[in-house]
């Protein structure tokens, strides 16, 4: 496989209409990249025992727990399958490779963890007054290959613009009613134990829904199989982390106009209940979260999209850092900093930059 880490930018694609003709037109136009994502999960599967066969069982199991939380989704990732001429339970495994790789698998000793730091500035911090949503996105550094954006205009619901791997629904983004969404990695001991949602579709369904609190019920009222944080946020100024583990939702909002997150355990709720096992593999998160805040309390009140983006280039402890350089895992696998997305919900607008661990540039994208 050709590790390029000299990408510019990723591919923007055009999908409209019904949930099977939306995902056709998706599955048509990256298929190409679908082809690699799933070349790249089979040999990430196998590395931790999952032959292919035995992958599409595994994938086949969620496809009714799929159905029952959104029926027009399972029929979009029909469609999807269709447009790429692959079987459906190949574009489930894509879509539930967290699940598989972190909870069936225990995987934790040999792939790099799927880790990010996200950040909010509010309102009221920002020097224009308009809400800020950023996320540097760490994680296997052949998906510097998989990513695609996704323009989607529904037959019905908001318009969404998303990051994503190729073949999977979502991962970051915005839509048309200024609902904006970033997901972290965190691990708790009970991660694993129970079938529930992949989280992929999970953020696809925040990004579906009209009202705000709409989105938050989406996280909330969903059942999961393993732990994660997602931030979300709207245009108008609200914002707020959930640390979710399967059975649980713990919520945490900006204080001084600043949220960031990275990869443990922050509430103290989530703090007396749960055993925390994201820093087994993450414990770089302590001071990577520590260093955004710091770096941007300086400013509150004055803060611009650039002085996110420059906390978010911050190299202290690198390769280790929170813009992290490619560096091996302990099975093997090289992960770094895929991309830094850095979203404008109030004017539906988000910019993404491959690779930011070097010499890079964004590139704009909007509805």
């Amino acid at each position: 496989m050709n590790m390029d880490t000299d990408i510019e930018s990723f591919p923007l694609y055009d999908i409209e209409g019904d949930a099977h003709q939306c995902g056709q037109q998706y599955g048509r136009a990256a298929g190409d990249r679908i082809d690699l994502s799933l070349r790249t999960y089979r040999l990430a599967f196998e590395r931790v025992g999952l032959d292919w066969e035995r992958t599409r069982a595994l994938a086949r199991r969620f496809i009714p727990v799929i159905e029952a939380f959104d029926a027009a989704m399972l029929r979009e990732i029909e469609g999807l399958a269709a447009g790429a001429g692959v079987p459906t339970e190949d574009i489930v495994a894509l879509n539930a490779r967290s699940e598989m790789l972190y909870a069936f698998a225990q995987l934790e000793a040999s792939e790099p963890p799927d880790g990010c730091t996200g950040v909010v500035v509010m309102p009221s911090a920002a020097r224009d007054g308009k809400l800020i949503h950023a996320q540097n996105w760490d994680w296997r550094v052949e998906s510097l290959e998989l990513g695609v954006v996704l323009r989607i205009q529904p037959a019905k619901g908001p318009a969404m613009l998303t990051f994503a791997e190729a073949g999977t629904l979502a991962r970051a983004g915005l839509n048309s009613h200024g609902i904006a969404v970033t997901g972290n990695f965190i691990r708790a001991d009970g991660d694993g134990t129970r079938q529930g949602v992949p989280l992929a579709l999970i953020r696809r369904g925040i990004l579906q829904s009209e009202l705000y609190a709409d989105a938050l019920g989406v996280v909330c009222r969903t059942a999961r199989s393993i732990s994660n944080n997602m931030i979300v946020t709207h245009a108008e100024g609200e914002a707020v982390s959930l640390e979710t583990c399967p059975d649980q939702v713990f919520w945490q909002q900006p204080e001084a106009g600043l949220l960031v997150h990275a990869n443990h355990f922050k509430t103290s709720a989530a703090l007396a209940r749960v055993v925390d096992r994201s820093l087994e593999t993450t414990p770089d998160s302590l001071y990577r979260d520590r260093r955004v805040t710091e770096a941007l309390r300086a400013r509150t009140g004055d803060l611009t999209e650039q002085d996110v983006l420059d906390a978010l280039q911050d190299r202290f402890g690198a390769p280790r850092a929170v813009c992290r350089s490619p560096s091996a895992g302990p099975g093997g696998a090289s992960s770094a900093t895929v991309a830094t997305i850095v979203m404008d919900p109030a004017a539906r607008k988000m910019r993404i930059a491959p690779a930011p661990f070097k010499a890079h540039r964004f590139t704009e994208y909007s509805l």
